[in-house]
C-alpha cells in the first residue's frame, strides 16, 4: 500500500510540475481579452482564451510543460507581451494604452525578468549602434544635446546583463543566428551549415523560441543565394529539403517542424508542384504526427478541388441553417473575409452587385468573417443579405485553421455537394463560372 501511494504521490508531483500559471493585472484593460500562445513548432499556437476582471487581473494555467516564448496578445493581437518562462510561474503587471501594453513589470519569474531586462539592453546596444550616429549628424560638437549623447553612449557601452539561466542562453545563441545577414555566398553556405547543425541538435528549447520557422526560411534562402532561374531555384530548393528532411528525420517531430516551417516558406503559386510532393510524402506518414503538420496537410486535403470541404458549423442558426452543410443550394460561394482587412472592403461591393443573380440562378453565398470586435462586425455586415458568421476569433478561427486560410478575401466556390470547384481572391473570377 505504501509504494502505491508513493507512486501516486510521485505522478501527482509529476502533473503539477508539468503546468505552471501566468497572472497579470493590466490598468485600462478590464473586462478585455487575453489571447494566450505558446509555440510548438514553427507557429503560435492558441491555448487559452481569458477575460480580466473588472481591475484588469486574470490568471491562466499552462496545462502542459514548456520552455519558451509565451505571448499574450488583446483579440486584435496589435498589443504583444512575449515573455520568456522555463516552466516557471510568471506574475506581472503592466499598463495599456495607445492600443499598446507598456509598463511591465514582473514580480515573479525569474527567466521572463531577465529576457526583459535583456530585451531592453538589446534595445539600447541598437540605438547606440544605429539611431545615435545619425542624429549625431544633425548637430555641432558643442551642442547640448550631441554631448547628451555621448553621455548616453558611454552609459550604455558599461551596461551588462545576465543571461546564464539556460533557456535565456539558448534563447541569445539561437537570437543571433536568426539575425545574420546573408551579404554574401560564402556568408550564406556558412550560415546554412550552422542552421543544419542547430535544426538536427538542438533540444525542444528550438521549437519553444519562435525562431523555428525563421531559421528554416534562412536554411532555404541560404541554399538558394546567387541562383539565377526559377528553374535553378526549384532543383535546388528540392535538393535541400530532401537533405533537411533525411538529417532532421521526417518521423519525429522535429523533422515534421522542419516540414511544416517549408509549407509555411514556400508560395503555393510559385511552387505547386514541389509542395505537393512534400505533402504526398506527409500523407505518406504511418507515424503519429505533430499537431501543425496534421493542421496543415488536413486542410491541404480538404481544399483539393474535388474534394468535398470540412463542415463549419454556427453556435446558433442562421437564416434557419446551423451549418454549411445545412445551406441547400446549386452553387455556393465561401467568402473568408474581415471587416479590418481593406481589400475585404473593396472587394465587397462586388459581391453584392454579383449576389442577387447568384441568388435567383439557385446559388448562395456564406461569408466566414476573421473578425475580433463585434460591434465592427455588426457594422460591416448590416446589410448582408446572404449568410454571414464569425466566431470573433481572427485567425484562430476553426475553419480558418480547417481551410488553410492564409489571406483575406478568400472565395472558394462549392457545387451541391460541398466539393470544391474553384478557389479565387475575387468574386470576378467565379462570375464566368
Amino acid at each position: 500500500m505504501k509504494k502505491i501511494a508513493a507512486f501516486m504521490l510521485l505522478c501527482i508531483s509529476f502533473s503539477l510540475n508539468a503546468q505552471f500559471k501566468v497572472s497579470g493585472e493590466i490598468q485600462n484593460y478590464a473586462g478585455q481579452d487575453i489571447m494566450v500562445r505558446i509555440f510548438k513548432g514553427p507557429s503560435d499556437v492558441l491555448i487559452n482564451k481569458v477575460k480580466t476582471d473588472n481591475n484588469g487581473k486574470f490568471t491562466v494555467n499552462i496545462p502542459q510543460k514548456y520552455s519558451g516564448i509565451l505571448r499574450l496578445t488583446d483579440a486584435s493581437r496589435y498589443a504583444v507581451i512575449d515573455m520568456l518562462s522555463d516552466n516557471e510561474n510568471v506574475s506581472f503587471t503592466a499598463l495599456f494604452e495607445n492600443n499598446a501594453f507598456s509598463n511591465i513589470r514582473y514580480k515573479e519569474g525569474k527567466t521572463a525578468q531577465a529576457f526583459q531586462n535583456y530585451s531592453s539592453y538589446e534595445g539600447l546596444l541598437d540605438m547606440k549602434a544605429n539611431i545615435f550616429p545619425i542624429i549625431k549628424t544633425l548637430y555641432s560638437e558643442n551642442d547640448e544635446f550631441y554631448k547628451a549623447m555621448l553621455k548616453e553612449e558611454n552609459r550604455i557601452g558599461g551596461l551588462t546583463t545576465n543571461t546564464d539561466l539556460p533557456l535565456l542562453k539558448y534563447y541569445v545563441s539561437i537570437n543571433e543566428i536568426a539575425n545574420i545577414q546573408l551579404d554574401n555566398k560564402q556568408i550564406a553556405d556558412v550560415h546554412k551549415q550552422t542552421i543544419l547543425n542547430r535544426l538536427v541538435n538542438d533540444n525542444n528549447y528550438l521549437e519553444g523560441s519562435g525562431f523555428m520557422f525563421k531559421l528554416v526560411l534562412d536554411y532555404l534562402r541560404a541554399s538558394i543565394f546567387g541562383s539565377t532561374s526559377q528553374e535553378q531555384i526549384n532543383n535546388t530548393l528540392e535538393k535541400e529539403i530532401d537533405n533537411l528532411l533525411v538529417q532532421t528525420d521526417l518521423e519525429t517531430p522535429r523533422g515534421q517542424n522542419v516540414l511544416s516551417s517549408v509549407f509555411l516558406a514556400l508560395p503555393a503559386e510559385q511552387f505547386p508542384t514541389l509542395l505537393e510532393k512534400y505533402y504526398a510524402k506527409a500523407n505518406a506518414l504511418t507515424c503519429e504526427m505533430t499537431d501543425e503538420l496534421k493542421t496543415s496537410l488536413t486542410a491541404h486535403n480538404n481544399t483539393s478541388i474535388g474534394s468535398v470541404v470540412p463542415n463549419i458549423l454556427f453556435d446558433k442558426p442562421i437564416k434557419g441553417a446551423k451549418s454549411l452543410y445545412d445551406v441547400k443550394a446549386d452553387k455556393k460561394i465561401l467568402i473568408f473575409w474581415a471587416s479590418w482587412c481593406p481589400a475585404c472592403n473593396d472587394e465587397m461591393p462586388f459581391v453584392k452587385e454579383y449576389y442577387r443573380n447568384f441568388k435567383d440562378a439557385g446559388g448562395e453565398i456564406v461569408s466566414i468573417s476573421l473578425d475580433y470586435d463585434q460591434n465592427a462586425y455588426n457594422e460591416a455586415t448590416k446589410d448582408f443579405e446572404w449568410i454571414s458568421y464569425t466566431d470573433l476569433l481572427q485567425w484562430d478561427t476553426k475553419s480558418v485553421m480547417d481551410f488553410g486560410i492564409t489571406s483575406t478575401p478568400t472565395l472558394l466556390l462549392l457545387d451541391k455537394d460541398n466539393k470544391l470547384i474553384k478557389k479565387a481572391g475575387h468574386i470576378s473570377e467565379l462570375v464566368e463560372l
